[in-house]
């Protein structure tokens, strides 16, 4: 989607500012905002902007002065004084349902924003750049947890809050080994280390062949890592669906992976199609009958 948008800024600015162009409260065919065009072109040197389809939508990038991270916002042009945010890859904030009367007021807003995450940037780039993140898929910056390849049949799911803490630490897929040092490990969590520092030290994962042997082929395969096919629907990837296979049965010699929306869906078509207390369906593991439960997300 991004290939849309061009940065074609002075051809635009010269075809408004050199023709005989209409200015009324909103923008319509050859009618535009003065202002608005004015704006644009007193824009900072760290701020650049690009168009859409059509001048009422237009991408907006920030760079961060010191880590030089650029931040893209999608913006629409409503009328006279009037900027919506349509799209941002970063963590949800009021800051996207207000209406803005200026690019410079949105930029004020979000740099301040921007700022302020300045540590939970760190921890997610620093799990991205140590682990393999099973999930999300690609990973951005809106997404604020991570799926982390532990072993074969266990991911680790931590979520990371706005000030870079760890919370909802938990595993995807069973393993009494894993499980004993994650219970030991998080009532010995050290606030002081990052995010990394603590999940290697909980599993000593250095110490640890399966994940010494997983991050060798990872190394050995550009990073990329086969991801077993759902069990269900025979396929890795969904259209709709942006997550991949998990281990999700806990019975440690399943083996099996399913996508969460297949399973949910075959468990209740399995009970008769009946409602769901809690958007929770359980039955029994499609491959060895093992009890198991699966929510509808």
């Amino acid at each position: 989607m991004n290939n849309m948008y061009e940065p074609k800024i002075d051809s635009l600015l010269g075809l408004f500012l050199e023709n005989d162009v209409k200015v009324i409260d909103t923008v319509s065919l050859d009618i535009i905002d003065k202002e608005f065009i004015e704006e644009i072109r007193n824009l900072p040197e760290d701020v650049s902007l690009s168009f859409g389809r059509s001048l009422r939508e237009f991408k907006c990038t920030v760079e961060e002065y010191e880590s030089q991270r650029v931040h893209d916002i999608f913006l629409k042009y409503n009328g006279l004084h009037k900027l919506s945010v349509s799209r941002v890859n970063l963590p949800h904030s009021q800051l996207q349902e207000c209406e803005y009367s200026s690019i410079e007021e949105v930029v004020l807003a979000f740099r301040q924003y921007i700022n302020s995450l300045s540590l939970y940037f760190h921890e997610l780039e620093n799990i991205d750049t140590s682990f393999t993140v099973m999930e999300p898929v690609k990973p951005t910056f809106k997404d604020d947890y991570r799926r982390i390849l532990l072993d074969e049949r266990t991911w680790l799911h931590i979520e990371v809050t706005s000030n870079g803490s760890a919370t909802n630490i938990h595993l995807v897929g069973q393993s009494e080994h894993w499980h004993d040092k994650l219970q030991a490990g998080l009532l010995a969590w050290d606030h002081d280390k990052d995010i990394v520092n603590n999940i290697t030290d909980i599993f000593d994962l250095m110490k640890s062949s399966s994940f010494v042997k997983q991050l060798e082929n990872v190394d050995a395969s550009n990073d990329k890592v086969d991801i077993p096919s759902c069990a269900i629907c025979f396929c890795v990837e969904l259209p709709d669906n942006p997550g991949v296979p998990q281990p999700v049965c806990q019975n440690p010699n399943c083996g099996v992976y399913f996508h969460k929306s297949c399973l949910f869906q075959w468990l209740v078509a399995c009970d008769g199609g009946r409602l769901l207390a809690f958007g929770v369906a359980n039955g029994s593991c499609p491959t060895c009958l093992q009890s198991i439960t699966c929510s509808e997300k």
